[in-house]
């Protein structure tokens, strides 16, 4: 793979490589081979990351600070979750969940999904925050963070998600949030 792609770094066809959905042993042996067969250097990892699922954060974290390979956190919004439109368990007419729901549901049909999402959703009503404002800042504060991937179906959507980079999340905040985390870990992997 890492011969292919020099290949093409060096027709001028693609800058650099990334990885997407990598466990930290892949990312540690693609960069030691990069290194000892001169090849081209992983610069990025797409995986998902969000507040139902911080999985990043075992290992993973780790290997991108030491080694300095940034996170693309994809499904911040764990599809519309941590937006707060499927609380209660409604699923608005066209949505991911309503329109797809026999494949997402091994992901998002969960013990802990509802009572997360609902204590996230709490947090951000008491501070006065968008929900999904809070969620994807929460994923760019991340120190291993590069970029946070995001996705809107609507203008609306589009414009809230982008505001995100505007919103402050004090330390309080960030407790609370990971005081969350500590009592429904990973609802959603």
């Amino acid at each position: 793979v890492l011969g292919n792609l020099k290949k093409f770094v060096k027709e001028g066809k693609i800058r650099d490589v990334g990885l997407s959905n990598e466990t930290p042993w892949g990312v540690s042996k693609y960069l030691e081979i990069a290194k000892e067969k001169n090849l081209p250097r992983m610069m990025s990892i797409q995986n998902p990351y969000s507040l139902l699922n911080r999985t990043y954060e075992i290992g993973l974290a780790e290997v991108s600070i030491r080694d300095q390979i940034g996170l693309l956190a994809y499904s911040p919004l764990a599809s519309g979750y941590l937006s707060g439109k499927y609380r209660n368990e409604t699923y608005p007419k066209g949505s991911r969940m309503e329109r797809d729901w026999e494949f997402w549901k091994y992901r998002y049909n969960t013990p802990n999904l509802k009572n997360a999402v609902e204590e996230y959703y709490k947090i951000s009503k008491k501070y006065n925050l968008d929900m999904s404002q809070m969620s994807l800042k929460f994923c760019e504060l991340q120190h291993f963070t590069t970029s946070v991937i995001i996705g809107a179906t609507t203008m609306e959507q589009l414009k809230t998600n982008i505001e995100s980079v505007n919103v402050n999340l004090s330390e309080e905040i960030i407790k609370e949030i990971n005081e969350i985390q500590k009592i429904y870990p990973n609802p959603c992997q």
